[in-house]
């Protein structure tokens, strides 16, 4: 970035220096090379952008195969955690300076089911509640 915009300057510090004794031939061809260079910038910004997502034909069975990382979480500096899925199996790792420690191996949990609740009249649904919780139903002692 800094060799760029050195460029640029030279390339404007000269075209002003001579512009009263220099042909507009030489303004063009100053010019020219401005764009060239701001092309040749924006096809490397491309180019590092794709790297950057790590298409597939850069990284090849990328996510295709058993193992994946499912998480990776940094703790200090050389000492991470990280969750990765092994066929269906979630494995946590504790990853430090030389050495992988398996932490925990983690079972598929269960979804709950869910139990359809009947919103049609709300003092039903809340005597409904107060009974399972043991609430009196008469407050007229208070």
């Amino acid at each position: 970035m800094r060799l760029i915009l050195a460029l640029i300057i030279s390339c404007l510090s000269a075209t002003s220096a001579f512009a009263g004794t220099e042909s507009p031939i030489s303004f063009s061809a100053s010019l020219r090379l401005f764009w060239g260079l701001l092309i040749v910038f924006g096809v490397l910004l491309v180019v590092y952008a794709l790297a950057k997502k790590k298409l597939s034909f850069l990284n090849p069975g990328n996510g295709k195969g058993a193992i994946s990382i499912i998480e990776m979480r940094h703790l200090m500096p050389r000492k991470s955690l990280c969750l990765i899925k092994v066929r269906g199996q979630e494995y946590l790792l504790g990853l430090g300076n030389d050495q992988i420690n398996l932490i925990a191996a983690i079972k598929p949990s269960q979804p709950l089911p869910i139990e359809p609740v009947d919103n049609k009249n709300f003092a039903t649904t809340l005597a409904a509640t107060a009974a399972d919780k043991g609430v009196l139903e008469d407050d007229s002692t208070h």
